[in-house]
């Protein structure tokens, strides 16, 4: 059995199979770490370091902690381990969690700074966008616990809010030529390559001449794998796509720019001429659900769609594969 001997007030130290180790208290949280050697006094001695470095603040210590410590591991470990959400839960820390909550004190924050937090973000996003933000939370007190020593003593509940049904709006082939006609030259061939392919919309903003090959007949882009290098994508170029490359000036390095300036918003003129083709509320999103049916009736294999539409998952997929699901509900029905 491990001895413990004391020193009053300032920790313990005790020997686990020859091997020195203190235990401290930080703001009621028990920290325990091996003190890396067989000797008692350098054992005490790393005790007394520690507990210098705790005094003088060097160490960040639980009383310390803030939310936006936390959330900051938790881009640390998405960066780390190649997570695909890694860049929009960054944009979500620094722009909407941080501000609201990172001041407060971690081991502080309240069930009812939450719900207020949940309450004034459901006047402006939906359930599904608090629950990402929750989930981020979540993880963030996770890894503050798992910490060594930890940052936090507990993991607090961050309620998930019941969501609804996921979208099923897709563009029919009548109401793709109308709004083709209705888009402003310049996003025509975005409009275009979305409604065949589905990539979204980050991803074909990006797209540069030299990833295109007309030769081959496909689009070159760099897919993700976590913790993997990346792999090249083949997109097909079919359908309209190839005519309305033939006809896309090129001003710009980026196959989709103004002049020489690559396009970054088209919120407006989407908007507007949805308007004028009479599908005001169709989403520039939607048309990944398009795509996929599109793919899937040139005959594409399910496993190239997920790679080229960027769906990691086949949960994830099925939710925009509406033809198979709906036909798969009424097998099941029928039977």
């Amino acid at each position: 059995m491990a001895r413990k001997r004391s020193t009053y007030g300032q920790g313990s130290i005790y020997q686990r199979k020859g091997w020195w180790w203190c235990s401290y208290s930080v703001d009621g949280v028990r920290c325990r770490e091996s003190c890396e050697t067989l000797d008692r006094d350098a054992a005490l001695a790393y005790l007394q370091r520690k507990q210098g470095k705790l005094a003088s603040g060097e160490l960040l210590t639980p009383d310390r902690v803030r939310v936006r410590d936390l959330l900051a591991l938790v881009l640390e470990d998405y960066d780390v381990r190649g997570v695909a959400q890694a860049y929009i839960s960054s944009l979500k820390v620094k722009s909407i969690l941080n501000p609201k909550l990172g001041d407060i004190r971690a081991a502080k924050l309240s069930t009812s700074q939450v719900q207020d937090y949940i309450r004034d973000r459901l006047k402006t996003v939906k359930h599904g966008t608090v629950n990402r933000e929750m989930a981020l939370l979540h993880r963030a007190y996770q890894l503050g616990f798992q910490h060594d020593p930890p940052l936090v003593g507990r993991v607090p509940h961050f309620p998930k809010l019941p969501e609804g049904e996921p979208r099923k709006g897709f563009l029919k082939a009548e109401l793709y030529r109308k709004l083709l006609l209705e888009l402003p030259e310049e996003l025509r061939l975005l409009f275009v390559i979305a409604y065949h392919v589905g990539l979204r919309r980050g991803a074909l903003l990006r797209i540069k001449w030299a990833q295109v090959d007309l030769d081959t007949a496909c689009i070159w882009m760099q897919g993700k794998r976590a913790n993997r290098k990346p792999e090249p994508v083949a997109v097909p170029i079919y359908g309209d796509m190839a005519k309305f490359l033939a006809i896309q000036p090129r001003e710009s390095d980026y196959l989709f720019a103004r002049g020489s300036r690559p396009i970054k918003n088209f919120r407006e003129s989407w908007m507007q001429a949805c308007l004028r083709a009479s599908v005001p509320n169709l989403l520039f999103h939607d048309l990944r659900r398009t795509a996929v049916q599109n793919l899937r009736r040139a005959g594409v294999a399910e496993t190239v769609i997920m790679k080229i539409t960027g769906h990691r998952t086949r949960s994830v997929f099925e939710r925009y594969n509406i033809n198979r699901s709906e036909r798969h509900t009424r097998g099941r029905t029928d039977g």
